[in-house]
């Protein structure tokens, strides 16, 4: 009796872990399953950045993720079997995210996804304006990786920097005020992080409007569910042959129009209309994957810390 519980005890926890398997895998091909669970851990930080700065950056991380809609985000914090004792994590004593227990409990608490972060640095100057007045400016550097934590896999990295480029610098009166601003530069630069790592894909169901032989509004296979918002952009692809390997070849861009339910969304078909309606029509399936689409500012930014 005592062997035939053991066994079946192994092979529930086979089928479960099979499971939370394939609920990892589905954000990596296929159609969305839904958002998926994301933990995200404490911040490593060197002894020379103060505790308060790297709570307020990792404040700002989460609250920028969550922005977004794209997961369901968990604060480790929030959880008695992985909260650690502010005081460990004042004096520096933890390094949370390399504990391989600690992953161990996420995935038994549900986690699909875990986030962890590294901050190289959070640094203040001090200058003296013309007039004679001091002003602060501060610049950030860290790392965020999304780790599958049942095996360790890293899924996706990530390295920002904030407040060291023309268009990123701030200014403030006290230095605690300027790495307050440097650090809600995370709120909207983490937006790339979430879009590589939880990409969202669905297929058009059918054409909604079209005009002279372009689609010019169409149905998508996802919605709410998925973390969909208005404006939010996606590439329209068809799936093709190449030398046994199966690829996708964009052939238009679709900008949400109307979410009209969890499954659903309504979009406006920005680009390649012709070329949509014609694989359409044509039985094609086109496969629709979620895409950032960045402003001039952003661009801007981005070639400035390039150089």
């Amino acid at each position: 009796m005592k062997k035939y519980l053991l066994n079946l005890k192994s092979t529930m926890l086979l089928v479960a872990c099979a499971f939370s398997t394939l609920t990892v895998n589905a954000q990596e091909g296929g159609e969305a399953k839904g958002k998926p669970n994301v933990f995200i851990d404490y911040f490593w930080r060197p002894a020379e950045v103060s505790f308060t700065w790297a709570e307020n950056l990792r404040s700002c991380v989460i609250e920028g993720i969550s922005a977004t809609g794209r997961v369901e985000l968990t604060d480790v914090d929030s959880k008695d079997a992985l909260n650690i004792e502010r005081s460990r994590r004042e004096s520096g004593e933890t390094v949370a995210g390399d504990d391989m227990d600690r992953m161990k409990v996420m995935t038994s608490e549900g986690a699909n996804f875990l986030i962890q972060g590294r901050i190289s640095s959070i640094a203040t100057d001090i200058s003296k304006t013309k007039e004679g007045t001091y002003y602060y400016t501060a610049t950030c550097a860290y790392t965020l990786k999304v780790i599958n934590p049942m095996d360790g896999k890293l899924i996706s990295t990530k390295t920002f920097k904030h407040g060291d480029g023309l268009t990123n610098i701030v200014t403030a009166d006290t230095e605690e005020e300027a790495v307050a601003k440097v650090c809600r530069q995370a709120i909207k630069a983490v937006r790339t992080l979430v879009e590589d790592a939880f990409k969202v894909q669905g297929t058009i169901l059918e054409i909604a409007a079209e005009k002279k032989g372009e689609a010019k509004e169409v149905y998508i296979s996802i919605g709410s569910d998925h973390g969909v918002g208005d404006g939010a952009f996606f590439s329209a692809c068809i799936e093709r042959q190449v030398a046994g390997r199966t690829s996708q070849k964009e052939i238009g861009e679709l900008k949400v129009k109307n979410v009209e339910a969890g499954d659903l969304t309504l979009c406006e078909v920005k680009k390649g209309g012709e070329e949509i309606k014609k694989a359409i029509d044509a039985g094609q399936t086109v496969v629709i994957k979620s895409k950032e689409k960045k402003s001039f500012f952003d661009k801007a930014a981005g070639a400035v810390n390039s150089l």
